[in-house]
C-alpha cells in the first residue's frame, strides 16, 4: 500500500463560523451527505476535503465551487481547527481562560472569528506574541498552519486523558528547504501521518513560507485528527 493510499484509508475513518463563504462561523454539525465540487475531481486533497465537507470542518462556495488553491487566512485556519477539535472533544467557546494571556490587540470581540480566535490562544496558538497582535487577515503560512495543528494534536489528546507526546507514525520526509526549528517541526509532523508533506503532494519541498491552500489545510487538519485517533499512547 502506497503512503498516499494508506493516508486516504486512515483519514477515511473520520468519515462519519464565519460570514466568509466557505468557513463555517458557529460549530458545525457533521452532514450525511457533503457536496462534490467540480473544482477537486482531480485535486489530490480530494478525499480530506471530502471527509472535512462530511464533518462540517468546511464549506464550499455559493457558486459551487470549493476552490482548493485559494490561500487561507491565519483567523480562518484557526476557525477549521477548533472546529476540527470539537469533532473529537467538546470544545466550549464561553468557558473562561485555562491560563492568563494578553488579549490580542487587533482581534477586536465583536469579530467574527473573537470567540473561537480567543479559545485557541488560551489552548493552541503559541504563548507570547511579541507584538501583541494575531494578524488575522494575513494569508497563514504552511509552516505555521503546521505548528498550530502540533498544538492542536496535543491538545486533544490531553483532553482526553493522554500523554500530549505525539508517536511517530511513519518515517520523516527530508524536505531540502527547511533548517532549523522549521526543520524540526516538519521531520515530527511529517512522521505524524504526514501533515506536513511536500507541495501537492510531490518532490522534496516543503515551502514553509508559502500561504497554506484551502486543500492543503482541509487535508492537513484530517490527517491531524486521523493521527490523534491512531495514536496509541
Amino acid at each position: 500500500m502506497t503512503t498516499r493510499v494508506w493516508l486516504s484509508a486512515l483519514a477515511a475513518t473520520w468519515i462519519l463560523g464565519n460570514p466568509l463563504p466557505g468557513i463555517t462561523q458557529t460549530m458545525p454539525s457533521p452532514g450525511s451527505n457533503a457536496p462534490s465540487f467540480q473544482d477537486i475531481q482531480k485535486n489530490v486533497y480530494r478525499p480530506e476535503i471530502q471527509q472535512a465537507l462530511q464533518l462540517g470542518i468546511v464549506e464550499g462556495f455559493p457558486d459551487g465551487t470549493f476552490r482548493p488553491n485559494q490561500p487561507v487566512t491565519r483567523e480562518q485556519a484557526v476557525s477549521m481547527i477548533v472546529d476540527a477539535i470539537n469533532t473529537m472533544t467538546p470544545v466550549d467557546l464561553n468557558a473562561p481562560p485555562t491560563q492568563t494571556v494578553r488579549p490580542f490587540t487587533d482581534v477586536p470581540s465583536d469579530r467574527w472569528s473573537y470567540p473561537k480566535i480567543t479559545w485557541a490562544q488560551w489552548n493552541i496558538l503559541p504563548a507570547g506574541t511579541p507584538t501583541g497582535t494575531f494578524r488575522p487577515t494575513d494569508y497563514i503560512t504552511r509552516a505555521d498552519l503546521v505548528a498550530f495543528l502540533r498544538r492542536a494534536a496535543e491538545t486533544i489528546k490531553t483532553q482526553m486523558g493522554k500523554s500530549p507526546a505525539l508517536t511517530p507514525m511513519n518515517p520523516p520526509l527530508k524536505f531540502t528547504d527547511v533548517s532549523g526549528y522549521n526543520l524540526q517541526l516538519t521531520q515530527q509532523m511529517s512522521a505524524y501521518c504526514q501533515v506536513a508533506s511536500p507541495v501537492n503532494e510531490k518532490g522534496t519541498k516543503f515551502d514553509p513560507t508559502g500561504n497554506a491552500s484551502r486543500a492543503y489545510t482541509t487535508a492537513a487538519i484530517i490527517r491531524t485528527l486521523a493521527c490523534v485517533k491512531s495514536d496509541p499512547r
